[in-house]
This record gives structure tokens, sequence and C-alpha cells, in this order.
């Protein structure tokens, strides 16, 4: 009988022994890392404590050849000082929104994201982004206020822009003394004149626009002291009455330059970076970030990174982030590529000798306003609905109308 019992005392300690043994039955008491879903509630995020070393880092960018070299010198910089190895994919650009909602949508994201600014509030609001600061151990450096509304929802941070490139209107003075013009048009009645002195010169165009995106756009309305968020009726009227005396473009055309040399094109709304590119002394450039109630946004074009929701370490990624777009590495990027700096510390003393900007500086230090109360996908239906209006497919109503649902 006590050998019996002595058996059953070894069993009950076996089966104890193998119980504690068995992954499958531990109970998770601790705070670990959370799974971090797809179109996870942007109110509850993972923990930002990750367990073991961070052997590489997977960014995915969409840069020129010689922007995606410098930043492969700067990202080799980061790796011998925190012994992380980088691993950089550079997409072709017209290819890149498509390849960046696959791989969000499919989940077989980087650590790091590049888009355009002004997309960051939709990502973030569809759940495929995770907060910056969540992540961010020690403050790092202010971005420009001008482009805070547009990475701020929830109250969080969702994006750390890289650079800016502001839309300018390009002209020369001499054509536009010889149309009546003593400087830029400020107003619809001003741009109206303009083109009657223009209509009476056949084969000439009064304004060139790219259709692909509507930072020129917005470019525009701000030289009209408005914006597209609060943009008349007339003032659209008058713009489908002038379509026809536009030069539109759907892809890169460098025969605009030649044309506004020539006389052919009176204004064209192009990036700063082309401008600095194509620009000569016979032309002027201005840039007007001061229209009432754009919150200065609407014509800067700024490229910005993120977090996929999938990032596996996204602490690390935070800390690439920072040193990337911190200031020695800002200035290094504006030396080498021409990119113009992000940070609010670089403007506030003036800019860089290096950098001559076609508008005051002081216009990018405006004091930070609120974040914009944008809906799901906004800009993209801004966008969406400014290429239509200029193709002669969407009237000056149904623009109307869908900026204000936009909005």
């Amino acid at each position: 009988m006590l050998r019996r019992k002595n058996y059953w005392l070894l069993f009950a300690i076996l089966l104890l022994s193998l119980t504690s043994l068995s992954p499958s039955m531990q109970v998770n008491t601790s705070n670990g890392p959370l799974e971090v879903n797809r179109r996870q509630n942007p109110s509850a995020f993972p923990d930002s404590s990750k367990v073991g070393t961070v052997d590489n880092l997977q960014i995915t960018v969409a840069l020129s050849p010689a922007e995606f070299t410098e930043l492969k010198a700067l990202s080799s910089s980061y790796s011998l000082s925190s012994g992380v190895k980088i691993d950089l994919k550079n997409i072709e650009k017209t290819d890149a929104e498509e390849i960046l909602l696959k791989d969000l949508t499919i989940g077989d994201s980087p650590d790091i994201i590049m888009t355009d600014g002004r997309k960051i509030l939709d990502l973030a609001k569809h759940g495929y982004l995770l907060p910056i600061d969540v992540y961010r151990s020690v403050p790092g450096s202010a971005p420009l206020t001008r482009l805070i509304p547009q990475m701020q929802w929830n109250g969080y941070d969702w994006g750390v822009p890289l650079d800016i490139d502001p839309y300018v209107l390009v002209y020369s003075p001499q054509r536009l003394t010889e149309l009546g013009m003593p400087s830029l048009p400020r107003n619809v009645n001003e741009w109206n004149l303009m083109l009657e002195n223009l209509r009476k010169q056949p084969d000439k165009y009064l304004l060139a626009l790219d259709t692909r995106t509507p930072y020129g756009f917005a470019a525009v309305l701000e030289s009209m002291g408005t914006s597209m968020t609060s943009v008349k009726p007339e003032t659209l009227n008058w713009l489908q009455q002038a379509l026809g005396d536009f030069y539109l473009s759907s892809q890169p055309d460098h025969k605009v330059w030649d044309k506004i040399q020539d006389g052919s094109i009176a204004i064209a709304a192009v990036p700063y970076s082309e401008w600095k590119r194509y620009g000569n002394a016979s032309l002027k450039a201005e840039g007007l970030l001061g229209a009432r109630g754009t919150n200065g946004i609407e014509s800067i074009y700024s490229r910005s990174f993120a977090l996929p929701a999938q990032s596996e370490h996204p602490e690390e990624a935070v800390k690439w982030l920072a040193f990337i777009t911190g200031t020695t590495s800002q200035l290094d990027w504006l030396d080498t590529t021409g990119g113009l700096p992000a940070l609010d510390e670089i403007y506030r003393s003036g800019p860089p000798s290096s950098v001559v900007l076609p508008f005051d500086s002081q216009l990018l230090l405006a004091e930070e306003a609120a974040p914009d109360d944008e809906p799901e996908g906004g800009w993209k239906k801004m966008t969406e609905a400014v290429a239509l209006f200029l193709e002669g497919k969407l009237n000056a109503t149904e623009l109307q109308k869908q900026l204000q649902t936009s909005e």
C-alpha cells in the first residue's frame, strides 16, 4: 500500500514538472509587447519595449539617385555609432504610392516608410501607422510649425518631415510688363486683366500647371488671396473660364522653362527645387505662403517618414529618424541634395547663406495652428477633384462641393 502511494506521489510530481515546462500551458502575466494588427485601434498601441537586439532596420523611400546616395551615407554614419544595419530600398517615384499601399495592406511593410506629408493623417486614421511620440524616449528636433498640423491627430504625432519643397510662381518680369502688369497679379481682377491682354496675342498661355498635384493650384489660389478650403464660387468660375488658356501637363515637362523664357507662358506654378535647378537671372519666382485660412501648408509639399503598424523595431526606428532629421544631418542634406530643411531652429536666425528663398522665411515660422480636423481621405479627395477640374471633367460648382466635403 505504501509503495502504491509513493507511485502516485512520484506521478504527481512528474505531472507538475511537465506542466511548468510546457509553453502551451504557460499563462502570460507579463506586460510584454502586444501584437500589432494592420487595422489596429489608434487608441490601443503596442508596448514600446522590445526584447532582444535590433540587427537591422528596413526602410523604403522614393528618392532621386543623388538623394538616395546621400541617405545611404547618412545611414552609414548612424550604423557606425549604433551598430544597427540599415537596409534601404529605393523605389520609383511614379510607383511609390501604389507600392506603399500594397505593403501596408498585405502586412509586408518595412520599419519606416516615406510619403507625401499631406498623406500622413489619412494613413494614420486608417490604422496603417504607429504614433511616433509613443516610442520617442527623448524629445527630437522640432519640425517647422507650418508642418505640425498635418502630422498630428488624436493627440499623437504620426510623422517626421525630411524636407520641404514649396510651390512658387515663376515668371519673366519683362513679359508681365508687356501684358500690362508691373508685378505678379494679387487678385482675380488683376489676373483677369492680364488674361485679356494675353488673348490679344495668338498661341500664348497664361499659366502652366501640373495636373498630378494640387500644390501648384494652391499656390495660384494663394496669389488671389484665398485657398482651396476657403475659395469663393466666383473665383472658381473665373478659373474654369480661363482653363483654355492654361498650359497643363500630367507628366514632367521641361519645355515649360523654354516657354517661360520665350514668353509663350506668362506664369508657371512649379516646385522651388525646379526653380532652383532651371531658373535664371531673367526670371523671377515668388511664394505666397500667407494666404488666409490655409495654415500655410496647402502649397508646401513635404516628404515625411512614418512608422508602419507592422514595424518590428519602432524604438530603434525613431532613433534613426531623430538622427536623419537632426540639425547636422539636415544641413548635410541641404548641402548635398539642395532639399530645404524641415527644422524650425534652422530658420530662426534666418536660412543658411546658401539658401535664397523667393519668400520671407519667417512665413515658415508662423505661430503653430491647431491640427486640421480633416476627414479620412480629405487631401486625396482634393487632389483628385483638382485634377478633374483642370482636365475639364469637373465644373466649378462640382469642384466647390468636393472641396467643401473634403475639409
